[in-house]
């Protein structure tokens, strides 16, 4: 049974790759070509991985807040280094100067951050795995078709 798989724009859940119908024909509930079905396992890796990424940053908000906190640590890094603000324009640096504030008020210090960039980095090393054991599978071979419904039933 294949867990997940998505397939164009639907995302199937717990399906068998074929049934037999009333009729006694076999009938297929993911793509037979094997290009075609690893195309599929590519796309429903990375539906996976942006999924999980959401799930565990969690909504917009969190989203939002651990990027203007990256931000605001760079500023601050950038700050160490004494940059030459002055071809800066006033909102820009009105911006930068705010941007200090909240730095050295502790708001890039954050476990938010910390727990959206190692779940980005999970995720991304989960991605290359997956995609480096799909791309080992040799479409062209008599097995493919076997090795790729193999592999969707491990995702």
């Amino acid at each position: 049974m294949i867990k997940l798989i998505k397939v164009a724009d639907l995302i199937y859940q717990n399906i068998e790759p074929k049934f037999i119908n009333v009729d006694g024909n076999e009938v297929w509930n993911i793509p037979t070509d094997p290009e075609d079905l690893k195309n599929c396992l590519m796309d429903t890796i990375g539906w996976i991985v942006s999924q999980n990424i959401v799930k565990t940053i969690g909504g917009a908000n969190k989203k939002d807040a651990s990027a203007t906190k990256a931000i605001t640590l760079l500023a601050k890094l950038v700050s160490a280094l004494n940059p030459d603000t002055s071809k800066l324009t006033e909102n820009e640096k009105n911006a930068y100067e705010k941007l200090l504030a909240l730095a050295n008020a502790g708001y890039s210090d954050s476990t938010l951050l910390n727990e959206s960039l190692q779940a980005v980095i999970d995720q991304l090393q989960w991605y290359a795995e997956k995609i480096n054991e799909l791309n080992a599978i040799d479409t062209n071979s008599l097995d493919a078709l076997d090795k790729l419904i193999a592999f969707a039933e491990n995702l």
